[in-house]
């Protein structure tokens, strides 16, 4: 239960955002009050002070949200009678809803609306707004009002019209636009007309909010006992809350209605024997939860990753890439990189060293951040539902802030490679030395159309290793590599084959970090694979510049026979060898240095390591070194020759 305790004291850290909305992801959002929900809007009725109706109109979606009193019960419930309070359908809502076409069986809700109005508004210390409210509803003509006032419109057999015909002329009413399925399951809030300018509307109404609160505790019998999260003796619950991920989602993380079949039974005689929670605890730790998924989660398909400290809430996202990490701690990537890389050297080896320098910074930043506001742990949270009804934690992981960030820190020095973006200023193809984002990672290892549940997996497998600084799995090294070995695979797709192997790269880097592969060359690595992978990426860099040359766009013989060269390198290597022996031919003092290279490192290659047995991924490292390597010593010839 330690999640449930954590969320709860991220609640009580964050009071202040309690009925507070803010804009997030293009929606407004804001952490409820306990004993409330939230519920979107499709009718706004405003009263007099003396609870007459003044006006109504159909509410845009983007203002639909509305905060609700609510009862443990009508949180909860599903087909029976089990109103809100204040703001609800217009079955609950409307006293003639019967009258203008309603089942007959609804007539209950709209009397344990009234009912429960009736108890608040005659509360002790109750607003004035609560009365105003129930002196209007208990009128019983609410949909008349809204037909008057052209907000909701009767057949012609004086019955309120559901949906709106497809052969009516003129344009379709408002409320036929927002209402979820049809008029009659609208939703309505209400608001007083206020005494002065600055009032909050109901729904927003903080003082309200407590006043409501303190109603329930009163009137709302809970058996008591001691909660098992916070130890104390308190009103226990068996309900807890749904609509955790959206609006739609009705799974739950605790669950206790289960009184037919064998969940408990035979053990327990009722479900608060076999676990105890403090209504209060659950409402905080449900809000939190649900909160911290709106403003900061990271999902894909139906999992949610949630990473959150209790008094900083906002933690740098561990999926981010190098180049969105930065984005995160507030900085900009651009003019983080443009003078030191551009200015300082060409060498990659110096711009692994400028990344690494400028990440350890923007860790430390983070860190000092984090500290100043004294947080101590930050947790990292992935759930998902197996089924409709339940929903679980896949993973859990509370860290002190130290080790969660030496592990980000870890993570993208150990998982990088040559990356390239396209520049939003210039609109240039750039090229920097970081770790891809855990989206390009999937969608690298997997292909950009596999299912959305094969990339979640991949998520929650790739959380151990970002986040606790653990090995790997070999699969997604070896299926990755499976791909990039077969370059024609990737033609006419969105897909980009040279990225894709600078992805590959990374995670190969990755799984072999204890031997301290980097992106520069390294000239004295007599590894079988590496050399077999150099030389393969020499004869493409040869090939491809006598092509340019010819103004000839086909594919090298390196690309042609890559997948071959990869389980047979020296038979293939003879092959592509003797298909380069036409460009030795030609005079040219560069012919002579790839000829030269390529002697060197088949020299290197002994002959226990000449044959035919396939190569392993770490063929990939030395062949993109050496394309690397190559055309940077051809920038550097071609800026020398100009400067002459």
């Amino acid at each position: 239960m330690s999640w449930m305790r954590k969320l709860a004291e991220v609640y009580d850290y964050n009071d202040t955002h309690v009925g507070e909305f803010e804009e997030r992801r293009k929606q407004r959002i804001t952490l409820l009050p306990v004993s409330h929900v939230m519920q979107s809007a499709q009718i706004e009725v405003l009263l007099t002070q003396d609870g007459e109706f003044y006006s109504a109109k159909v509410i845009e979606k983007e203002n639909a949200r509305t905060i609700v009193p609510a009862t443990p019960n009508s949180a909860n419930r599903s087909n029976s009678s089990a109103p809100h309070f204040i703001h609800d359908k217009l079955v609950y809502v409307a006293g003639d809803y019967v009258h203008y076409g309603g089942d007959i069986k609804f007539a209950e809700h709209y009397q344990h609306y009234k009912r429960q109005m009736k108890e608040w508004s005659e509360s002790e210390s109750v607003s004035s707004k609560v009365q105003s409210i129930y002196q209007y509803i208990s009128k019983g003509h609410m949909i008349k009002d809204l037909v008057e006032s052209k907000i909701l419109y009767l057949n012609d057999e004086g019955k309120l019209l559901n949906k709106w015909p497809a052969t009516a002329e003129g344009e379709k009413p408002d409320i036929y636009k927002v209402a979820p399925s049809e008029a009659s399951a609208a939703f309505v809030r209400f608001d007083v007309l206020h005494k002065n300018a600055d009032d909050s509307v109901i729904w927003e109404d903080k003082e309200l909010f407590k006043h409501f609160i303190t109603f329930l505790n009163k009137t709302n019998a809970m058996e008591s006992g001691v909660c098992y999260v916070t130890g104390n003796v308190t009103n226990l619950t068996t309900q807890h809350g749904s609509r955790i991920r959206n609006a739609g989602d009705m799974s739950k993380l605790i669950s206790a209605n289960d009184d037919t079949g064998f969940t408990y039974r035979g053990r327990f005689a009722k479900p608060t024997e076999a676990v105890q929670i403090g209504y209060e605890t659950s409402q905080k730790a449900h809000h939190a939860l649900r909160w911290l998924i709106q403003r900061q989660s990271t999902y894909v398909d139906s999992r949610y990753f949630i990473t959150f400290g209790k008094e900083q809430t906002e933690i740098p996202n561990q999926f981010d890439g190098t180049k969105e990490f930065y984005a995160s701690c507030g900085e900009d990537f651009e003019d983080i990189f443009a003078n030191e890389i551009e200015e300082q050297s060409k060498l990659l080896v110096d711009t692994e060293e400028v990344v690494a320098t400028e990440l350890n910074k923007a860790i430390q930043g983070v860190r000092h951040t984090l500290t100043k506001d004294h947080l101590e742990n930050v947790i990292v949270m992935a759930l998902d539902a197996a089924t409709k009804g339940r929903l679980a934690i896949v993973y859990y992981q509370e860290l002190s802030v130290d080790l969660f960030l030496d592990a980000i820190e870890h993570w993208h020095n150990t998982c990088k490679w040559l990356q390239t973006y396209k520049d939003p200023t210039t609109n240039k193809i750039k090229t920097y030395i970081g770790t891809p984002s855990t989206y390009r990672l999937a969608e690298a290892v997997y292909g950009s159309k596999a299912d959305s549940r094969i990339k979640k997996d991949f998520y929650t497998r790739m959380l151990p290793c970002i986040v606790e600084s653990k090995p790997l799995p070999n699969d997604i090294v070896s299926i990755i590599y499976n791909r990039v070995k077969n370059p024609f695979s990737f033609k006419n797709t969105m897909e980009s084959w040279e990225a894709t192997l600078q992805i590959a790269c990374a995670l190969i880097k990755k799984q072999h970090e204890s031997e301290g592969y980097t992106v520069a060359i390294q000239e004295e690595n007599n590894s079988r694979d590496y050399l077999f992978g150099r030389l393969l990426g020499i004869a493409e860099v040869m090939e491809r510049s006598v092509l340019k040359e010819r103004d000839e766009n086909r594919a090298t013989n390196a690309t042609r026979y890559f997948n071959a060269f990869s389980q047979h390198p020296a038979r293939t290597w003879m092959v592509i060898r003797k298909q380069l022996s036409p460009y030795f031919q030609r005079q040219g003092s560069s012919v002579g240095y790839y000829g030269m290279l390529m002697q060197k490192i088949e020299d290197q290659l002994s002959v226990e390591q000449m044959t035919d047995g396939p190569l392993g991924p770490v063929f990939l490292l030395g062949y993109s070194s050496q394309i690397q390597e190559m055309y940077k010593k051809k920038e550097e010839k071609e800026h020398v020759s100009i400067e002459k």
